[in-house]
């Protein structure tokens, strides 16, 4: 579906004009030069510098040129960490798996417990970055979760918590330790063998807990800003990028 777009764009009466505009993005001349421009690119791409782009070559252009565009965003708080009352605890922070990596890096979730309820309330939300095979070059935000556990311990600064609902393929419960500021979620299978999801996808069995602690997220969240930011550089037209890194080399050495 994503070539139909290409293909779509190449026959358009306004196909050139927005072919050149990306161009000009990547920083190639694409409006004073537009044939050596899409030559240049075809270069760039290791391809034959034909000046015909192919619907792959439009398509690949589109896309960086959308990438490029893209910018850092300070949609999620920062707030890290846990506090606790007599009655009521809460925890905020970002997810992350260990040893593995996580699906949704960028993520944030609220924890609000209740003693006299026996309860915690558990919200995660995440932003979910685009990729290559994505529909649009835009960011989406949704929620991820949205559970209440019940509480199976408090005790002093500790807090053990399971979820109300038994049914899922996977289950889930949170260890709070607020004197150390040390919160894990721990994810054990619930069923024997693998489990279908209500929509259709085969959860297979976790050949051991999966282990989770909710962290401080400004390094995760620079850290996959930064790949998008680096990944895009390699996008601009090797001249330009040839340009740049002179200019850098030069104040290195100053």
């Amino acid at each position: 579906m994503m070539f139909t777009g290409a293909a779509n764009l190449a026959t358009s009466p306004a196909g050139d004009l927005i072919i050149q505009a990306n161009l000009n993005t990547l920083m190639y001349d694409g409006f004073a030069d537009y044939d050596g421009a899409k030559r240049a690119f075809q270069e760039d791409l290791g391809e034959e510098p034909t000046g015909a782009l192919t619907v792959w070559q439009i398509h690949s252009l589109g896309y960086r040129a959308s990438r490029v565009n893209m910018t850092s965003v300070s949609f999620f708080p920062f707030d890290f960490g846990g506090t606790m009352t007599e009655d009521r605890a809460f925890v905020k922070g970002t997810v992350e798996i260990i040893e593995e990596k996580i699906a949704y890096p960028i993520n944030h979730v609220d924890i609000e417990c209740s003693r006299s309820e026996g309860t915690c309330e558990y919200r995660q939300i995440a932003l979910t970055l685009p990729d290559e095979s994505s529909w649009v070059q835009s960011y989406h935000i949704g929620e991820i979760a949205n559970d209440t556990f019940r509480i199976t311990r408090w005790e002093g600064q500790l807090i053990d918590a399971i979820p109300l609902n038994h049914s899922a393929c996977r289950t889930t419960q949170l260890s709070l330790n607020f004197e150390t500021q040390e919160f894990f979620e721990i994810t054990r299978n619930n069923v024997v063998e693998g489990c279908e999801t209500m929509l259709g996808v085969t959860l297979p069995r976790l050949e051991k807990p999966r282990v989770s602690r909710i962290v401080d997220g400004r390094d995760i969240v620079s850290a996959e800003f930064k790949a998008i930011s680096e990944e895009t550089f390699t996008f601009f037209s090797s001249s330009f990028s040839s340009r740049v890194e002179k200019i850098l080399a030069q104040e290195s050495e100053e």
